[in-house]
């Protein structure tokens, strides 16, 4: 065999997945920074070009990360602007809620790749910490349980399961995406792996389990159809670094968002239906309650979610170019549903026990990935995550149904009685009217370019924002944020924009 190159992120990941201690490993707990206004730019000094007219009134369609980052941006600035989101709440699929007087997050959960991460960056400066929520630090104590052999699986294998399936994920799959072509899945690509390996039997059930997992929890869609090519774990765009997941702001993600709202003004429960380009303008109609109506603006950015545009929800006069439309319909919007249970205590993890992998005894991928929220922030709450194409079939069963179906799970996992939660709620993010599905996902013969042509102003009045417009880091709150600050900039004509925190 001939030898293999590692970076220093390469290290770190396979030192993780192998359960050998780094010295990143730990809580992080960054000092706090006073400072009110901290300058942002989106990862380039670019000024973006495309803009028509200077930004007299700018209207932003939905408060989620992307529009609260580029109203921050505007208010900084003086410029005159108005919110508008269609829920009774800010956020966005940001959605930091109380359960059992505990926050928990139903949305977003972590900062990926938090090292010189403007998610991270932002956090400091508003001083909410944060936390290491890495799961493949916990490799050796994770609860490993394979449904059909009935029991959990041994240390030595689990050892060899997440060992493959990182080296897979951070070192493999890239080459194995360049050999296959463009019409190539990650489950061609694990399939391939395993081959070369000669990985057969168990080994290779839990290993493709674990692939599949990580890549179906992410995006929301079935690793049948998702981008070898673009699957981001070996082909990010991204300069952040960070082992697994990345980090947990203490508190949920209420803090962050509090802050990047700051003093700013929201008009909520409008739900915007038509934009349209006037000349030297636009104007933005839609309803609040049973009353319509009508803004002017200079410019708007539209920042709802691709779910929404692939659903025609906000209609465009003039249509959107053929580009921008085939983009939206090409690109993935994949579905990630919670169980968030509180209990009384957390009796499920112990010294030897946390976070919970459960390979099912059929093809389907039920409840593969369990977040133990006692083992990173210690209070007594577990998350079961579904993704893909078991999340959608979730979809049409009661809150209350999905939790039993979840508390069955956990029963046959633990393999003794257990007790009801003190509070749950579960999440349905597929059927919320103002996200339509949970994040972007570069689905088979999808490219970067896609992306770009979402981005991309129409007219050089109506502009665009939000995860599904970043190149780099789609799929993630940090990639919203970004195209925010992208937008700002276009919009104030600077490579850098004041972003203030609280």
């Amino acid at each position: 065999m001939g030898t293999i190159d590692l970076s220093r992120r390469d290290v770190l990941k396979l030192a993780a997945a192998a359960g050998v201690a780094v010295p990143l490993a730990g809580p992080l707990v960054p000092r706090a920074v006073a400072a009110p206004t901290a300058t942002f730019d989106d990862g380039n000094a670019d000024v973006p070009g495309g803009l028509r007219g200077d930004p007299e009134r700018v209207i932003v369609v939905g408060a989620g990360w992307a529009g609260l980052t580029v109203a921050n941006a505007l208010r900084n600035a003086g410029v005159d602007h108005v919110v508008l989101e269609g829920r009774r709440r800010i956020g966005g699929r940001a959605d930091p809620v109380t359960l059992g007087g505990i926050p928990v997050d139903l949305g977003c959960s972590w900062i990926h790749g938090p090292y010189g991460n403007p998610m991270s960056k932002f956090a400091d400066q508003a001083g909410v910490r944060r936390t290491n929520g890495n799961i493949e630090l916990d490799a050796p104590i994770i609860r490993f349980f394979d449904s059909a052999l009935g029991r959990e699986v041994d240390l030595i294998d689990k050892t060899l399961t997440f060992g493959h399936a990182l080296r897979f994920a951070e070192l493999d799959s890239a080459t194995i995406a360049t050999e296959l072509g463009p019409g190539a899945s990650v489950r061609d690509g694990a399939r391939v792996y395993c081959d070369r390996q000669g990985i057969h039997g168990d080994l290779r059930r839990h290993v493709e389990t674990v692939v599949r997992g990580f890549s179906e929890f992410t995006y929301g869609t079935d690793w049948a159809l998702l981008s070898l090519a673009r699957w981001s774990f070996a082909n990010s765009e991204s300069e952040y670094l960070g082992i697994g997941q990345g980090d947990i702001p203490v508190g949920s993600y209420r803090g962050l968002v509090r802050a990047m709202a700051g003093a700013g003004q929201v008009r909520l429960g409008c739900r915007v239906s038509r934009v349209e380009l006037h000349s030297g303008g636009v104007l933005v109609r839609g309803r609040r309650g049973r009353r319509t109506f009508r803004l002017r603006g200079s410019h708007v950015v539209v920042t709802a979610p691709l779910g929404v545009l692939k659903a025609g929800r906000i209609r465009f006069e003039p249509g959107l170019p053929r580009a921008k439309r085939e983009a939206i319909a090409k690109t993935g919007f994949g579905a990630v549903e919670k169980v968030a249970m509180v209990f009384d205590s957390p009796f499920w993890s112990d010294l030897t026990h946390t976070h919970i992998i459960h390979q099912a005894a059929g093809s389907a991928l039920e409840f593969p990935m369990w977040l133990d929220l006692n083992r990173v922030s210690g209070v007594p709450v577990l998350v079961a995550f579904n993704g893909g194409p078991y999340a959608r079939k979730l979809g049409a069963l009661s809150a209350d149904a999905r939790l039993d179906l979840t508390l069955t799970k956990l029963r046959q996992i633990v393999g003794r009685p257990i007790p009801r939660p003190e509070a749950f709620a579960a999440t349905d993010w597929q059927h919320d009217p103002f996200s339509r599905g949970s994040y972007s996902a570069m689905v088979l013969n999808s490219t970067g370019n896609d992306l770009d042509a979402i981005a991309a102003p129409v007219r050089g009045r109506i502009l665009f924002a939000g995860e599904a417009t970043s190149r780099a880091r789609h799929s993630t709150a940090d990639g919203a944020m970004s195209s925010g600050i992208r937008e700002a900039k276009r919009l104030l004509r600077r490579p850098a924009v004041s972003l203030s925190a609280g």
